[in-house]
């Protein structure tokens, strides 16, 4: 049995598996894989992107929760059924908000029926902040197997503590031989293509900040909401709709217009992280 075979079987048996491994190392792509092969058995799939700066479901500075009826692909070609907003292209400033959304999805999916739920996470794993947010996550989505990829032992901290406990499995791989490392310039590339993608069809709208408020990511009112923005778009039962980017503010009249593919009546709250975009 091989070791893709070896992780397949002991997904198979696992209602939330959850990968993890520094960057490039083919934790996304080993997603998509296992999903597709599980789709194929019969199983109901579900997969949680929370990689909210390289993000494939969904736009990025979100976390998606997505449906695999299939082989796939890449992971982007899941059907998307929910996004959680963070509010960043880096989980460092919102370590507790990108577990706690990640959580929120994985209980959203097995309270959906789904029989099977894989979470693949972003490359941060090393140091204070690596840890923080890797446990931090595994707390939050309580998974029963851990899919460990690493080139060396960089991930080995993480992996020797989850083995100290009755739960989860843990089964360490190495990335495949095809992994190509990118740079930090393709990765932001990566990023602005999706963002590019995912407002190619929005319209532009002009909102009354009386009537939609704008808060911060942790409730507060935010001190700048300036051009280029990136915004949470949020439903009347606070649920994450899409994102919007900031287009032109006028403090004077309350006004705030916007760029989103979500339609004006169903927003209710604009949440503002820290991100920034301007297509140049």
């Amino acid at each position: 049995m091989t070791p893709l075979d070896h992780a397949l079987e002991a997904a198979a048996r696992a209602r939330v598996t959850l990968i993890l491994g520094t960057s490039d190392t083919g934790k996304t792509s080993l997603t998509a894989r296992l999903a597709g092969a599980l789709a194929a058995r019969g199983e109901r799939v579900a997969v949680v992107d929370a990689d909210v700066g390289q993000s494939e479901i969904g736009p990025p500075t979100t976390v998606g929760l997505g449906r695999v009826t299939g082989a796939l692909a890449r992971l982007g070609a899941a059907e998307v059924v929910a996004l959680e907003f963070v509010g960043d292209t880096s989980p460092v400033r919102y370590i507790r908000e990108t577990a706690e959304a990640t959580g929120r999805l994985v209980r959203r999916a097995l309270e959906a029926g789904f029989e099977r739920v894989l979470v693949d996470t972003g490359g941060l794993v090393e140091g204070p902040l690596g840890l923080a947010l890797k446990r931090a996550k595994v707390r939050a989505v309580d998974p029963d197997l851990v899919l460990v990829i690493q080139r060396r032992d960089e991930s080995e901290p993480i992996a020797r503590a989850l083995e100290a406990g009755p739960r989860p499995t843990v089964i360490r791989l190495a990335p495949s031989p095809a992994v190509v490392r990118r740079t930090t310039t393709r990765r932001r590339e990566h990023r602005e293509r999706a963002l590019r993608d995912y407002l190619a069809g929005a319209v532009t709208l002009t909102l009354d900040t009386n009537r939609v408020p704008v808060k911060g990511r942790r409730g507060e009112t935010p001190a700048d909401v300036g051009e280029g923005r990136l915004l949470g778009v949020l439903g009347a039962a606070g649920e994450t709709l899409g994102i919007a980017r900031v287009r032109a503010v006028d403090t004077a009249r309350g006004r705030l217009v916007v760029d989103t593919p979500v339609a004006a009546d169903l927003i209710a709250t604009l949440a503002a992280g820290r991100a920034t975009w301007r297509d140049t």
